[in-house]
């Protein structure tokens, strides 16, 4: 992995644009924005995470076009401030292996939602207890077609616990926090 200094203008670009996402949580925008002088870029083989501070922020990979927190980052949130940086879906135990493995979000195995959102929204998965979240990526549905008896995929798995984007996001926040 390579750590690249990006100017601050290319930082303001990258979080008006997530300002523009109704899906993003506003405070999350507002923490980036105090460390906008102070961002890197991350490139790995597969993807790219932009860390703001010491927080592995955003991540990109060639899936989707635009930047998405990491689930490192809406942990660290959902932990720490008790902020839902996005849109949640909170699944059953039978969901949570399979979901660590790269699986998508099934319909059948949502048991609640956080916020109503729409298809092409980021969404995070929580673990049943609602401790951490093991899972972020994006809708492939309307919340509202989430339903009992329905079935097919909710949410697009990109970036899940013990994946190369989490390792890495790790290791950033480790190596950025000395």
């Amino acid at each position: 992995m390579r750590l690249q200094y990006i100017s601050k203008r290319d930082a303001r670009v990258v979080i008006d644009e997530l300002r523009g996402r109704e899906c993003i949580d506003k405070s999350f925008v507002s923490f980036l924005e105090e460390f906008e002088g102070d961002a890197k870029r991350v490139l790995g083989e597969k993807f790219e995470i932009l860390a703001f501070g010491a927080l592995p922020a955003l991540f990109k990979t060639s899936k989707v076009e635009f930047y998405i927190p990491t689930l490192y980052a809406v942990n660290v949130f959902y932990n720490t401030k008790k902020i839902l940086v996005t849109p949640t879906v909170t699944v059953d135990e039978g969901a949570v292996n399979p979901l660590k493995n790269g699986a998508d979000a099934m319909i059948p195995g949502i048991r609640r939602i956080s916020k109503a959102f729409t298809k092409g929204d980021v969404v995070s998965v929580f673990e049943p207890e609602e401790k951490y979240l093991v899972a972020i990526g994006i809708a492939l549905i309307d919340s509202t077609a989430i339903a009992p008896g329905a079935k097919g995929k909710a949410v697009k798995n990109l970036n899940h616990v013990d994946d190369d984007i989490w390792r890495a996001s790790l290791q950033i926040a480790r190596t950025l926090q000395k």
